[in-house]
Protein backbone atom coordinates (compact mmCIF):
# COMPACT_ATOMS: atom_id res chain seq x y z
CA UNK A 1 0.00 0.00 0.00
CA UNK A 2 2.47 2.63 0.63
CA UNK A 3 3.87 1.99 -2.82
CA UNK A 4 0.83 2.06 -4.62
CA UNK A 5 1.02 5.88 -2.42
CA UNK A 6 4.10 6.70 -3.84
CA UNK A 7 3.25 5.30 -7.39
CA UNK A 8 0.06 7.59 -7.38
CA UNK A 9 2.35 10.64 -6.45
CA UNK A 10 4.31 9.33 -9.84
CA UNK A 11 1.31 9.87 -11.99
CA UNK A 12 0.14 10.96 -14.73
CA UNK A 13 3.63 12.39 -15.81
CA UNK A 14 5.53 9.18 -15.44
CA UNK A 15 5.18 5.20 -16.28
CA UNK A 16 4.84 3.27 -13.45
CA UNK A 17 4.88 -0.20 -13.06
CA UNK A 18 4.50 -2.99 -10.26
CA UNK A 19 6.87 -5.87 -10.38
CA UNK A 20 5.47 -8.00 -7.45
CA UNK A 21 4.12 -11.97 -6.56
CA UNK A 22 0.45 -12.63 -7.56
CA UNK A 23 -1.72 -10.23 -5.55
CA UNK A 24 -5.27 -10.81 -4.31
CA UNK A 25 -7.82 -10.17 -7.06
CA UNK A 26 -8.86 -7.10 -5.07
CA UNK A 27 -5.49 -5.76 -4.65
CA UNK A 28 -4.29 -6.39 -8.36
CA UNK A 29 -7.60 -4.21 -9.45
CA UNK A 30 -6.70 -1.25 -7.30
CA UNK A 31 -3.98 -1.12 -8.76
CA UNK A 32 -5.02 -1.24 -12.21
CA UNK A 33 -7.79 0.98 -11.14
CA UNK A 34 -5.10 3.32 -11.22
CA UNK A 35 -3.46 3.35 -13.89
CA UNK A 36 -0.25 0.89 -13.28
CA UNK A 37 0.54 -1.89 -15.44
CA UNK A 38 1.73 -5.18 -12.84
CA UNK A 39 4.02 -7.80 -13.89
CA UNK A 40 3.62 -10.64 -12.07
CA UNK A 41 7.14 -12.26 -10.53
CA UNK A 42 7.74 -15.87 -9.44
CA UNK A 43 7.11 -16.09 -5.93
CA UNK A 44 9.83 -16.35 -3.14
CA UNK A 45 10.35 -18.90 -1.23
CA UNK A 46 11.52 -18.50 2.44
CA UNK A 47 15.05 -17.39 2.70
CA UNK A 48 17.19 -17.74 6.32
CA UNK A 49 15.39 -16.16 9.46
CA UNK A 50 16.61 -12.66 10.37
CA UNK A 51 16.15 -10.03 12.54
CA UNK A 52 12.35 -9.28 12.50
CA UNK A 53 11.22 -12.81 11.42
CA UNK A 54 11.35 -11.78 7.70
CA UNK A 55 12.95 -14.33 5.85
CA UNK A 56 15.67 -12.85 3.55
CA UNK A 57 17.12 -14.86 0.33
CA UNK A 58 20.38 -15.47 -0.22
CA UNK A 59 22.54 -14.42 -2.80
CA UNK A 60 21.92 -17.05 -5.30
CA UNK A 61 18.37 -16.68 -4.80
CA UNK A 62 18.53 -13.09 -4.92
CA UNK A 63 20.25 -12.91 -8.11
CA UNK A 64 17.83 -15.55 -9.86
CA UNK A 65 15.02 -13.66 -8.87
CA UNK A 66 16.42 -10.16 -10.21
CA UNK A 67 17.05 -12.37 -13.25
CA UNK A 68 13.23 -13.08 -13.74
CA UNK A 69 12.67 -9.67 -13.05
CA UNK A 70 14.42 -8.26 -15.76
CA UNK A 71 13.53 -11.15 -18.70
CA UNK A 72 10.16 -9.61 -17.24
CA UNK A 73 10.91 -5.70 -18.17
CA UNK A 74 12.91 -6.78 -21.49
CA UNK A 75 9.73 -8.43 -22.73
CA UNK A 76 7.86 -5.27 -21.83
CA UNK A 77 10.51 -2.82 -23.31
CA UNK A 78 13.73 -2.74 -23.98
CA UNK A 79 14.75 0.74 -22.28
CA UNK A 80 16.27 1.18 -19.17
CA UNK A 81 14.18 1.78 -16.14
CA UNK A 82 14.50 5.45 -14.53
CA UNK A 83 14.01 4.43 -10.78
CA UNK A 84 13.56 0.77 -9.27
CA UNK A 85 11.68 1.35 -5.84
CA UNK A 86 12.46 -1.95 -3.61
CA UNK A 87 9.89 -2.31 -0.75
CA UNK A 88 10.74 -5.93 0.24
CA UNK A 89 11.87 -7.69 3.39
CA UNK A 90 13.52 -10.93 1.58
CA UNK A 91 15.27 -8.82 -0.63
CA UNK A 92 18.96 -6.82 0.15
CA UNK A 93 22.33 -5.99 -1.62
CA UNK A 94 22.71 -8.78 -3.87
CA UNK A 95 19.31 -8.51 -5.67
CA UNK A 96 19.94 -4.71 -6.40
CA UNK A 97 23.14 -5.49 -7.60
CA UNK A 98 21.51 -7.44 -10.44
CA UNK A 99 19.37 -4.72 -10.93
CA UNK A 100 21.56 -2.41 -11.41
CA UNK A 101 22.32 -3.31 -15.34
CA UNK A 102 18.38 -2.73 -15.99
CA UNK A 103 18.63 0.89 -13.84
CA UNK A 104 19.59 4.17 -13.42
CA UNK A 105 18.54 4.55 -9.78
CA UNK A 106 17.69 2.29 -6.85
CA UNK A 107 15.37 3.60 -4.06
CA UNK A 108 14.76 1.12 -1.20
CA UNK A 109 12.62 1.35 1.52
CA UNK A 110 12.58 -0.19 5.00
CA UNK A 111 12.11 -0.48 8.57
CA UNK A 112 14.21 -3.34 9.81
CA UNK A 113 17.71 -2.33 8.98
CA UNK A 114 19.20 -5.57 9.58
CA UNK A 115 20.48 -5.91 5.92
CA UNK A 116 22.94 -5.10 3.44
CA UNK A 117 21.57 -2.19 0.57
CA UNK A 118 22.86 -1.44 -3.00
CA UNK A 119 20.60 1.68 -3.20
CA UNK A 120 20.73 5.38 -4.20
CA UNK A 121 18.37 6.15 -1.48
CA UNK A 122 17.13 4.61 1.12
CA UNK A 123 13.32 5.51 3.28
CA UNK A 124 12.58 4.38 6.58
CA UNK A 125 9.75 6.93 7.84
CA UNK A 126 10.07 5.21 11.48
CA UNK A 127 11.68 6.66 14.77
CA UNK A 128 13.65 5.08 16.76
CA UNK A 129 16.60 6.29 19.43
CA UNK A 130 19.22 6.29 16.82
CA UNK A 131 17.39 6.62 13.70
CA UNK A 132 19.79 8.89 12.53
CA UNK A 133 22.71 6.13 12.44
CA UNK A 134 20.46 2.93 11.77
CA UNK A 135 22.27 2.75 8.15
CA UNK A 136 25.51 4.01 8.60
CA UNK A 137 26.87 0.46 7.75
CA UNK A 138 24.45 -0.76 5.85
CA UNK A 139 23.94 1.41 2.50
CA UNK A 140 26.87 2.66 0.01
CA UNK A 141 28.67 6.31 1.38
CA UNK A 142 26.66 7.71 -1.74
CA UNK A 143 23.18 6.77 -0.44
CA UNK A 144 21.39 9.47 0.42
CA UNK A 145 19.03 8.65 3.70
CA UNK A 146 15.27 9.97 4.11
CA UNK A 147 14.70 8.81 7.95
CA UNK A 148 12.19 9.87 10.11
CA UNK A 149 8.51 10.42 10.28
CA UNK A 150 9.02 13.81 8.09
CA UNK A 151 9.41 11.00 5.06
CA UNK A 152 6.06 9.31 6.36
CA UNK A 153 4.27 7.94 3.45
CA UNK A 154 0.47 9.18 3.56
CA UNK A 155 -2.52 8.93 1.23
CA UNK A 156 -3.65 12.28 -0.47
CA UNK A 157 -6.62 12.19 1.62
CA UNK A 158 -4.37 13.37 5.07
CA UNK A 159 -3.45 16.78 3.70
CA UNK A 160 -6.89 17.56 3.37
CA UNK A 161 -8.89 20.22 5.59
CA UNK A 162 -10.49 18.43 8.33
CA UNK A 163 -14.47 18.33 7.41
CA UNK A 164 -15.89 19.51 10.72
CA UNK A 165 -14.27 20.80 14.27
CA UNK A 166 -12.51 18.29 16.43
CA UNK A 167 -15.18 17.14 19.45
CA UNK A 168 -12.83 16.37 22.64
CA UNK A 169 -15.35 13.89 23.89
CA UNK A 170 -15.36 11.50 20.67
CA UNK A 171 -13.50 8.75 20.41
CA UNK A 172 -12.39 6.70 17.18
CA UNK A 173 -11.36 3.18 17.45
CA UNK A 174 -9.54 1.05 14.33
CA UNK A 175 -7.26 -2.03 14.68
CA UNK A 176 -6.41 -2.17 10.83
CA UNK A 177 -8.32 -4.79 8.70
CA UNK A 178 -8.47 -7.84 9.51
CA UNK A 179 -8.09 -7.22 13.49
CA UNK A 180 -7.18 -11.35 13.68
CA UNK A 181 -7.10 -10.73 17.66
CA UNK A 182 -10.60 -8.82 17.58
CA UNK A 183 -9.26 -5.95 20.04
CA UNK A 184 -11.69 -4.11 18.29
CA UNK A 185 -14.55 -5.76 20.42
CA UNK A 186 -12.80 -6.01 23.48
CA UNK A 187 -12.32 -1.70 22.91
CA UNK A 188 -16.32 -1.72 22.35
CA UNK A 189 -16.53 -3.83 26.01
CA UNK A 190 -14.96 -1.66 27.78
CA UNK A 191 -16.82 1.72 26.54
CA UNK A 192 -19.71 -0.67 27.09
CA UNK A 193 -18.78 -0.53 30.50
CA UNK A 194 -18.28 3.08 31.20
CA UNK A 195 -21.70 4.29 31.32
CA UNK A 196 -21.05 7.00 33.42
CA UNK A 197 -18.99 8.48 31.12
CA UNK A 198 -20.53 10.84 27.98
CA UNK A 199 -19.02 10.17 24.90
CA UNK A 200 -19.40 9.22 20.92
CA UNK A 201 -17.18 6.81 18.96
CA UNK A 202 -16.92 5.51 15.50
CA UNK A 203 -16.46 2.30 15.53
CA UNK A 204 -14.09 0.82 12.09
CA UNK A 205 -12.82 -2.65 10.76
CA UNK A 206 -12.07 -3.87 7.68
CA UNK A 207 -14.34 -5.80 5.22
CA UNK A 208 -11.59 -8.69 6.30
CA UNK A 209 -13.08 -8.47 10.24
CA UNK A 210 -14.24 -11.87 10.50
CA UNK A 211 -16.72 -10.75 13.46
CA UNK A 212 -19.19 -7.72 12.16
CA UNK A 213 -22.59 -9.40 13.42
CA UNK A 214 -21.24 -9.84 16.84
CA UNK A 215 -19.55 -6.67 17.07
CA UNK A 216 -22.62 -4.57 15.37
CA UNK A 217 -25.03 -5.76 17.84
CA UNK A 218 -22.37 -4.76 20.62
CA UNK A 219 -22.17 -1.19 18.92
CA UNK A 220 -25.85 -1.14 19.33
CA UNK A 221 -25.24 -0.96 23.41
CA UNK A 222 -23.39 2.52 22.96
CA UNK A 223 -25.88 5.38 22.93
CA UNK A 224 -23.52 7.77 20.47
CA UNK A 225 -21.81 5.23 18.46
CA UNK A 226 -21.49 4.45 14.70
CA UNK A 227 -20.05 1.25 12.96
CA UNK A 228 -17.77 1.66 9.52
CA UNK A 229 -17.48 -1.53 7.79
CA UNK A 230 -14.41 -0.96 4.91
CA UNK A 231 -14.25 2.36 5.70
CA UNK A 232 -13.25 4.78 2.97
CA UNK A 233 -12.73 7.80 4.72
CA UNK A 234 -10.59 6.87 7.87
CA UNK A 235 -8.55 10.38 7.66
CA UNK A 236 -12.12 12.64 8.50
CA UNK A 237 -13.24 10.12 11.56
CA UNK A 238 -8.72 10.75 12.42
CA UNK A 239 -9.93 14.68 11.89
CA UNK A 240 -13.02 14.67 13.85
CA UNK A 241 -11.67 13.15 16.62
CA UNK A 242 -9.80 14.30 20.30
CA UNK A 243 -8.36 10.56 21.19
CA UNK A 244 -8.08 7.00 18.36
CA UNK A 245 -7.51 3.97 20.09
CA UNK A 246 -5.35 1.75 18.18
CA UNK A 247 -2.47 -0.41 16.73
CA UNK A 248 1.25 0.78 15.95
CA UNK A 249 2.53 0.84 12.56
CA UNK A 250 2.07 2.96 9.67
CA UNK A 251 -1.26 4.42 11.68
CA UNK A 252 1.26 6.54 13.75
CA UNK A 253 1.82 8.97 11.07
CA UNK A 254 -1.61 8.82 9.90
CA UNK A 255 -2.62 10.10 13.87
CA UNK A 256 0.29 12.65 13.76
CA UNK A 257 -1.16 13.84 10.12
CA UNK A 258 -4.38 14.24 11.23
CA UNK A 259 -3.98 15.83 14.69
CA UNK A 260 -5.62 13.35 17.10
CA UNK A 261 -4.23 11.18 20.10
CA UNK A 262 -3.62 8.32 20.06
CA UNK A 263 -4.09 5.10 22.63
CA UNK A 264 -1.83 2.14 21.36
CA UNK A 265 -2.19 -1.06 22.22
CA UNK A 266 0.71 -3.14 20.22
CA UNK A 267 -0.02 -5.90 17.71
CA UNK A 268 3.52 -7.03 16.72
CA UNK A 269 7.09 -6.83 17.90
CA UNK A 270 7.74 -4.66 15.23
CA UNK A 271 5.70 -2.11 16.46
CA UNK A 272 7.10 -2.08 19.61
CA UNK A 273 10.56 -0.33 19.41
CA UNK A 274 9.10 2.75 17.32
CA UNK A 275 5.56 2.97 20.34
CA UNK A 276 7.80 3.03 23.08
CA UNK A 277 9.92 5.69 21.56
CA UNK A 278 6.52 7.91 20.93
CA UNK A 279 5.14 7.10 23.98
CA UNK A 280 8.37 8.14 25.69
CA UNK A 281 8.38 11.40 23.81
CA UNK A 282 4.86 11.97 25.00
CA UNK A 283 3.78 11.73 21.52
CA UNK A 284 0.99 8.76 22.57
CA UNK A 285 -0.12 6.80 25.20
CA UNK A 286 1.31 3.30 24.87
CA UNK A 287 -0.56 0.57 26.81
CA UNK A 288 1.78 -2.83 26.02
CA UNK A 289 1.45 -5.42 23.77
CA UNK A 290 -1.97 -7.15 22.93
CA UNK A 291 -1.46 -10.04 25.09
CA UNK A 292 -0.40 -8.24 28.27
CA UNK A 293 -3.17 -5.36 27.94
CA UNK A 294 -6.29 -5.75 30.19
CA UNK A 295 -9.65 -4.40 29.94
CA UNK A 296 -8.54 -2.44 33.22
CA UNK A 297 -6.03 -0.70 31.31
CA UNK A 298 -8.38 0.21 28.78
CA UNK A 299 -10.86 1.27 30.89
CA UNK A 300 -8.18 3.71 32.64
CA UNK A 301 -6.82 5.18 29.45
CA UNK A 302 -10.29 6.40 28.30
CA UNK A 303 -11.45 7.60 31.36
CA UNK A 304 -7.98 9.97 30.99
CA UNK A 305 -8.16 10.34 27.62
CA UNK A 306 -12.10 12.07 28.07
CA UNK A 307 -11.54 13.68 31.54
CA UNK A 308 -8.28 15.32 30.36
CA UNK A 309 -9.13 16.40 26.61
CA UNK A 310 -6.18 18.87 26.95
CA UNK A 311 -3.72 16.66 28.23
CA UNK A 312 -4.83 14.40 24.52
CA UNK A 313 -4.01 17.78 22.85
CA UNK A 314 -0.63 18.10 23.95
CA UNK A 315 0.33 14.13 23.31
CA UNK A 316 -0.91 15.03 19.65
CA UNK A 317 0.36 18.21 19.04
CA UNK A 318 3.75 16.77 19.95
CA UNK A 319 3.03 13.93 17.34
CA UNK A 320 2.20 16.99 14.92
CA UNK A 321 5.53 18.83 15.36
CA UNK A 322 7.54 14.96 14.27
CA UNK A 323 5.28 15.23 10.65
CA UNK A 324 5.06 19.08 9.91
CA UNK A 325 7.56 19.41 7.26
CA UNK A 326 5.52 16.86 5.34
CA UNK A 327 3.23 19.65 4.11
CA UNK A 328 1.89 18.28 1.01
CA UNK A 329 0.64 15.04 -0.81
CA UNK A 330 4.34 14.78 -2.94
CA UNK A 331 6.30 15.71 -0.80
CA UNK A 332 8.04 12.40 -0.18
CA UNK A 333 7.99 11.46 -4.04
CA UNK A 334 9.52 14.84 -4.72
CA UNK A 335 12.38 14.78 -2.62
CA UNK A 336 13.40 11.10 -3.79
CA UNK A 337 13.04 12.70 -7.22
CA UNK A 338 15.25 15.86 -6.22
CA UNK A 339 17.27 13.71 -4.92
CA UNK A 340 18.56 11.18 -7.14
CA UNK A 341 18.17 13.71 -9.93
CA UNK A 342 20.89 16.21 -8.09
Amino acid sequence: MRCLTLATQLLPLHSVTFLCCALPSTLQQQIQRAGITTLTTPSLRKGERAGNGSAVLNEAEQASHAAHCIALLDDMNDEPIDMLIVDHYQLSASFSKVMRSRCKHIVVIDDLANRQHDCDVILDQNLFEDFEFRYDLLVPPHCQKLLGPEFAILRNEFYRSPPMPRNDNHILVCFGGSDPGNLTERVVDVLIELKSLTFSADIVVGAAYSGVSALKAKVERLPNAKLHVACGHISELMKAANTMIGAGGSMHWERAASGVAGIIITLADNQVETTRCLHERHCCLWLGACDEVTNEDISKAVEFAINSPQEMRKLANNAVSLVSANKNPSFVMDTILNTVTR
